[in-house]
């Protein structure tokens, strides 16, 4: 689930989005084969790289009416006597194009055993990439104007009226296509493409959002997962307010161990200072008037604090850039954090694709200002430094008046019927807590839990120990042995 051009995903954090969908009321059984034909040609000057379009119903519901176009990408295993598969990958978002990075990007995504051992199939999502149509708001997602956390009725009633008329501009920039963008669609999609490709079984490799898609799909087609890992996980079923105090907590927790780091090294810019003050004095200041940048349009305190939130979703990478910007800023020069604004707040293609799937899925469960003002109580007591700020927060307040409805609430029973999953989530997550991921596990019978002591957002290729058991457990179906945590390991 990420703001962020979401392939920063590749190198920067990458962030979810929570699942949902209202065709998910239709058996999985009743899914039809793929509606159109998927032939392979070579992918421009990408050697290895099969390209390909598959046409599938707009609205799944009516199969026969109109129709879209995914964009699909296919690297064949690199050692074809030692091949056990297909692989859909899906890197998150939502709103990343998956093709895009399998086609351009697979050495850095993947490991070499992985693509030695499968054809991996990358997916661009219903709206996303070079998938047609693509999701198109004619006003910016985000507006700094705007607060998140509204401190009136006023204020809130400013918020709802400009979530509606931005909505609206994506409906009209979109068109129909707006009104089936939820996760179970896009599932049905992938079940086509499975369907297209003739393979009876996928595996599949879900991160962040793409946890999201994977739990949907294993719903839907249990009979047709081979395995599945899922990596950085949401479970779906626990109410919204959970989930938004949950992640205003793990932000916290993940600013307060960017502190410890900060005390405990001269690497960091705010060594020898008392860094939670010196936020705290920073966020006050930016509240007062937003913090200069150079050439550019000033930060504001709400703009500052999810620009933190960025940089610590790929801690501890990320936390010699944090320390910097926050030097930086209290110079009244925010170029640091202007930057990480542009990519998380301000890119139009990535916001309009993130915040419009999001709304198709997300109940925001807010009837009024009251239970907007209780929950601001709720995060701000469980995150004093970083005061509630996180991406469940800003997706349930910037769905709240969006013009369509979301599809359905989110499932609370068990999966079951399919074989053991793996489930993946790292100690100091940011952006998908490790309660998260051990919930989720509970909830998908048979699952396995790997546990990555680590920061940041996700495990694969950040941590070699839990690249090494995913790539094991994808291959072998074997899942780790109970219990197993994988040390804090840089990749």
């Amino acid at each position: 689930m990420n703001r962020l051009p979401m392939f920063l995903a590749v190198a920067s954090a990458s962030v979810i989005g929570l699942g949902g969908g209202a065709s998910a009321s239709a058996s999985a059984s009743a899914s039809a084969p793929a509606p159109g034909g998927l032939s392979w040609h070579d992918c421009a000057d990408r050697p290895g790289a099969e390209c390909g379009v598959i046409k599938v119903p707009l609205d799944w519901s009516a199969p026969s009416d109109a129709k879209i176009e995914l964009t699909v990408v296919r690297r064949k295993a690199t050692d074809p006597t030692a091949r056990v598969g297909t692989l859909f990958y899906n890197p998150g978002g939502p709103g990343v194009p998956g093709a895009l990075l399998v086609r351009d990007y697979a050495s850095d995504t993947f490991s070499e055993e992985l693509r030695r051992r499968f054809d991996i199939v990358g997916i661009d999502p219903r709206g996303v990439g070079e998938s047609t149509p693509t999701v198109r708001c004619g006003l910016p997602v985000h507006d700094p104007e705007i607060s998140e956390f509204p401190k009136s009725q006023t204020a809130y009633e400013r918020l709802v009226a400009s979530n509606t008329i931005v909505g609206r501009s994506c409906r009209q920039g979109t068109g129909p296509l707006l009104g089936h963008l939820d996760t179970a669609s896009v599932a049905r999609d992938f079940d086509a493409v499975r369907a297209a490709l003739g393979v009876a079984k996928v595996s599949f490799f879900g991160k962040s959002y793409g946890s999201m898609l994977g739990a949907r799909y294993a719903r839907l087609f249990p009979d047709r997962v081979r395995t599945m890992a899922l990596d950085g996980a949401v479970d779906q079923g626990l109410p919204t307010s959970r989930l938004v105090t949950d992640a205003a907590q793990a932000v916290e927790d993940s600013f307060d161990r960017f502190t410890a780091w900060c005390e405990g090294t001269t690497a960091c810019a705010l060594h020898g200072r008392d860094v939670g003050k010196v936020w705290d004095s920073l966020v006050a200041a930016a509240e007062r008037e937003p913090i200069g940048v150079r050439g550019g349009r000033p930060l504001t305190a709400e703009e500052l604090r999810y620009s933190a939130y960025a940089f610590l979703t790929n801690t501890p990478q990320f936390a010699g850039g944090l320390a910097t910007a926050i030097t930086q800023a209290e110079q009244a020069d925010a170029k640091l954090f202007a930057s990480m604004r542009a990519q998380a707040l301000e890119d139009p293609v990535s916001t309009a694709a993130y915040r419009s799937i999001l709304c198709s899925d997300v109940d925001p469960q807010l009837r009024g200002y009251h239970d907007v003002r209780n929950r601001m109580r709720q995060v701000l007591k469980a995150a004093p430094h970083m005061r509630g700020t996180s991406e469940f927060w800003d997706m349930t307040v910037g769905c709240v008046g969006w013009p369509i409805p979301p599809a359905r609430a989110p499932h609370e029973s068990s999966i079951k019927g399919l074989p053991p999953v793996l489930v993946v989530g790292n100690t100091h997550d940011p952006a998908t807590p490790l309660r998260w991921a051990r919930s989720l596990s509970a909830r998908i019978q048979g699952s396995g839990l790997l546990t990555n002591d680590s920061d940041g957002h996700t495990a694969y290729r950040r941590s070699a120990c839990a690249t090494r058991h995913i790539d094991a457990y994808l291959v072998t179906g074997k899942l780790p042995a109970t219990g197993t945590v994988c040390k804090n390991e840089i990749s």
